[in-house]
């Protein structure tokens, strides 16, 4: 028996709503580490204008005095903050079936409008819509969260429409460009730490310093992120040195372990290694490569916001017959303390 077209958006609609309900975008795989842990702590990207706004704190503008007896007091009107813009846009994908296709295993899809809520699908009828739907949601939801993932870590610059991401909010040349509106070079308060071409003999003395910068502005880095060639060169700059219980058997793992897992710490926070950094390699050949690359992040002034995912059937064209649904998702990457961040990269 044939389903109707009107009743077959509903079925698509519905079951790719479901899917991805019962199947969130922040389950997936630790094989994408960053996109794993901005959408572990993300925000409800709330109807506004076209910007995701973050209060940055400028300065304390205290005018401290030492007095005594009737010395005057001064008093000044503190206007500290200064808010910073950052560009929501709309990430989307789709899909559509085909008719024939439909038709080809074994189900007729009828044109008629005045059919919606008549025709009903045998049994067998349902399992092979039902198997078809799955493989392109399967396929939907993966390419989805690979092309958002590359899109997080990119400046922004591949387009007008993409948003802002790590390679912009932690800048291998913080002191130039305009972040949220906030110009760099103007404002020092407004720059991450940033050094490339660290020989590994120098390896550990600069991640101090980066380490110390972070703090300094913000507190502690809580997730580091970087390629194999920098967590290769990490490995090989260390030394152990067992000075206390010798005579207990230690077990020491540097090599890189389940998942994105490497063994290796600094300051007690997992090195992550993140597998996406050889394709940006490919994809975009940086001067300074992906994988030499290593980002201190304080999460605490680092947040995705997103408004969740909409589905929809949009009106298929007049001249092909087929069924669409579309997927689309207004997302923002932001920072309240950029000089709470940090990137390096060896040499």
């Amino acid at each position: 028996m044939p389903i109707s077209a009107g009743d077959l958006a509903i079925v698509t609609k519905h079951a790719l709503d479901d899917y991805m309900r019962n199947r969130p975008v922040d389950q997936i795989g630790t094989e994408r580490p960053l996109v794993k842990k901005l959408m572990a702590g993300r925000k409800k990207l709330m109807p506004a204008r076209q910007y995701a706004i973050e209060n940055v704190r400028t300065g304390y503008g205290s005018n401290f005095a030492w007095a005594f007896g009737d010395t005057a007091r001064s008093f000044n009107k503190r206007d500290t903050i200064e808010q910073a813009s950052f560009p929501w846009r709309v990430a989307l994908d789709g899909f559509y079936i085909e008719w024939d296709v439909l038709y080809a295993a074994g189900i007729r899809v009828d044109p008629d409008m005045g059919s919606h809520g008549k025709l009903k699908l045998e049994a067998n009828e349902k399992v092979i819509l039902s198997n078809m739907m799955q493989d392109r949601m399967v396929d939907l939801e993966e390419g989805f969260i690979e092309k958002l993932d590359k899109e997080l870590h990119r400046s922004g610059a591949s387009s007008t429409d993409a948003i802002v991401g790590l390679d912009g909010v932690v800048s291998l040349t913080p002191s130039t460009g305009t972040l949220g509106g906030i110009d760099a070079s103007a404002k020092t308060y407004w720059r991450n730490y940033a050094l490339t071409g660290i020989a590994t003999v120098d390896l550990r003395a600069r991640m101090e310093t980066a380490w110390r910068a972070c703090i300094r502005n913000g507190g502690a880095p809580d997730f580091i992120l970087a390629g194999s060639t920098f967590i290769d060169t990490y490995a090989a700059s260390l030394t152990l040195t067992q000075n206390t219980e010798a005579g207990k058997p230690k077990t020491v793992d540097i090599s890189t372990g389940s998942g994105s897992s490497t063994g290796l710490f600094f300051k007690g926070v997992p090195i992550v290694w993140d597998p996406v950094f050889s394709e940006m390699d490919t994809l975009e050949a940086p001067a300074v490569a992906w994988e030499k690359r290593c980002y201190f992040l304080n999460t605490k002034h680092l947040k995705y916001e997103d408004d969740g995912m909409e589905v929809y059937n949009p009106t298929p064209p007049h001249n092909v017959r087929a069924t669409y649904t579309s997927l689309d998702l207004r997302c923002a990457l932001k920072t309240s303390r950029r000089n709470a961040h940090a990137v390096l990269a060896v040499s």
